[in-house]
């Protein structure tokens, strides 16, 4: 079996913050109860059915919701059942991805110990930060971030980009370099408010010129600062292989989500009755991964457009994420919304990125 990742619910959809866009809150309506907390149960299954198949590395990848409302005990029983359970020399990956509110000390120095990769969200400034976040989020955030750079924690930042973003690349790249906050990842805001795109949402025009603007600011910060979607390219044109950043890839990602309860889903954008795959208190986890509603899932992704086949960027977008394959309406289409988008950022980016490919393909081969 090809190996995969856990994407962990803990915490199900529960929240200490009430961002304005957050996604997974409709979740909730899935489960009966009003508070979801991943049983010691359900923790030991799920560690021990994954680490039985002993991958190169095994991944758990910890999100919400937010997934420090488990508390620090939770996490340090995660660790010691994956002691308990893992092979001599069996290589194990913990990622977080938090909101960084509810972070101290001790949380620092578990991270630290256990090496675990943190994963930040914030925004941008306080005045983008804040907008949907709450007022004095970004400051709380800001803290806790420097918290866990006193404690030589290695973690990233993950910035939502909603309407609030458009034509700020350079203030919100300015912020986190003047932050000393050099590994970042940006991610597209795209709801739905009834049938309508959400009010909220990044436009396609708005996306697509935000990469351009922000291309142009990582090419003469390139050696200092990384961001995902960059690097993912570049990683493309120099290996031939496909992407490592999970909307542009040709198939979606080969990970699962275990919600709280034990229930598996194909994708946290798709956390849906319809999408249920099995629980793993009753089935494998990799069973539930190589189950014909998983592949249907992931083949879907290649149900493309007439306009994208013979698109000449097809081989770095393939069609996008299937959950922003909606129209301008939004409604289900073939094309992703972020068309526009990527023909805008692609156009103004991949001359230089492959005469920067080549160019470091050259002094490999010296």
């Amino acid at each position: 079996m090809e190996s995969f990742q856990l994407l962990i619910k803990p915490a199900g959809p529960d929240c200490n913050a009430r961002c304005s866009y957050c996604f997974y809150r409709r979740v909730s309506n899935l489960f009966p109860e009003t508070t979801h907390r991943m049983s010691r149960e359900v923790l030991e299954k799920m560690v021990m059915d994954y680490l039985s198949w002993q991958f190169p590395v095994s991944v758990f990848s910890w999100q919400g919701g937010e997934p420090t409302l488990c508390g620090l005990d939770f996490f340090r029983e995660a660790v010691r059942l994956q002691m308990k359970h893992g092979k001599k020399g069996q290589r194990v990956a913990n990622t977080i991805q938090t909101n960084g509110l509810l972070l101290n000390k001790e949380w620092c120095n578990f991270f630290r110990k256990y090496l675990f990769f943190v994963g930040i969200s914030i925004d941008g400034p306080p005045a983008i930060h804040d907008f949907y976040r709450g007022k004095g989020a970004c400051a709380t955030v800001m803290k806790r971030m420097r918290m866990l750079k006193e404690h030589a924690v290695e973690f990233n930042a993950l910035s939502v980009l909603t309407r609030k973003s458009e034509g700020k690349a350079r203030e919100i790249l300015d912020f986190f370099l003047s932050n000393q906050i050099r590994y970042l990842q940006f991610i597209p805001c795209l709801e739905k408010e009834g049938k309508d795109i959400a009010s909220y949402s990044i436009t396609p025009e708005g996306y697509g010129n935000f990469l351009a603007e922000l291309f142009d600011l990582w090419w003469k910060e390139k050696q200092r600062v990384s961001i995902r979607i960059f690097d993912s390219l570049l990683e493309k044109l120099l290996s031939g292989e496909n992407h490592s950043f999970c909307p542009l890839a040709s198939t979606c990602s080969n990970y699962v989500v275990v919600e709280y309860d034990g229930s598996v889903y194909p994708c946290d954008f798709f956390v849906k009755k319809e999408l249920y795959l099995g629980n793993i208190m009753q089935q494998g986890i990799g069973e539930l991964y190589e189950s014909p509603g998983k592949k249907k899932f992931n083949l879907q992704k290649r149900f493309l457009s007439p306009e994208c086949e013979t698109c000449s960027y097809l081989e770095f977008c393939y069609g996008g994420c299937q959950k922003d394959r909606l129209d301008e309406k939004g409604a289900p289409s073939a094309k992703t919304y972020f068309c526009t988008s990527y023909r805008i950022f692609f156009s103004h980016a991949l001359p230089r990125l492959k005469s920067y490919a080549r160019e470091i393909s050259r002094r490999n081969k010296k």
